[in-house]
């Protein structure tokens, strides 16, 4: 990359393609939308997954402020608390009731690798549960805990979010998006939002915090 880039959490809405566009072997959307939940609470939102009977991951930047409710595709919302939280991964735990019927999604905690296919989901300003696909890129680990590109836009509100694979397995968390300064002394404050997401891979966190 010819400019130096840096790292901005999800401050921007980028229009993004939506995932039928990326056609064949898509995994069942109706899963994939049943697996994640809506993290509210006074001044924002986010996103989260479903990760147990009591239990939604999502990013520690989302659960700021509380109360938090959190909400379930075409279904109810219930309160939640933050049982665990890493600042430096930037991931959060929270305790909520998971209603019957919803399921808990696979985790593929294998190295991901470039052109493999790969679905995000989240709530981007205010729209809800829209999914967003593309093939990742080749290209560097960002930061010191590793975040990748997605090489799709994601935009405000997708924020810990789950990132499928095309068996519907999660491979990954959405935490950032890319954005770049117009060269290198140009100060941080000086940049563009790209609104091409980046994800924390689930091989990052997969010991501390996925099940079985």
């Amino acid at each position: 990359m010819s400019r130096r880039g840096m790292v901005g959490r999800l401050v921007g809405l980028s229009l993004a393609v939506v995932l039928s566009g990326c056609a064949a072997a898509a995994p069942d959307l109706e899963l994939l939308h049943q697996s994640t939940v809506l993290v509210e609470h006074a001044k924002g939102h986010g996103t989260g997954t479903i990760v147990g009977p009591n239990a939604v991951l999502t990013a520690y930047h989302v659960v700021q402020e509380s109360p938090l409710a959190i909400t379930f595709f075409a279904g109810p919302a219930a309160n939640g608390r933050v049982v665990w939280q890493n600042a430096i991964l930037d991931l959060a735990l929270v305790e909520v009731e998971v209603p019957s019927g919803y399921p808990v999604p696979q985790w593929s905690c294998a190295d991901l690798h470039p052109g493999q296919h790969l679905v995000s989901i989240g709530h981007p300003t205010q729209s809800r549960w829209v999914a967003v696909g593309g093939y990742l890129p080749e290209s560097e680990a960002f930061g010191d805990i590793g975040l990748v590109s997605l090489g799709f836009p994601i935009g405000l509100g997708t924020s810990g979010g789950p990132v499928f694979d095309r068996d519907g397995r999660v491979v990954g968390v959405a935490l950032a998006i890319l954005a770049e300064r117009s060269s290198a002394s140009a100060l941080y404050d000086r940049y563009q939002d790209t609104g091409i997401g980046l994800m924390l891979p689930a091989t990052a966190f997969c010991n501390a915090i996925v099940p079985g």
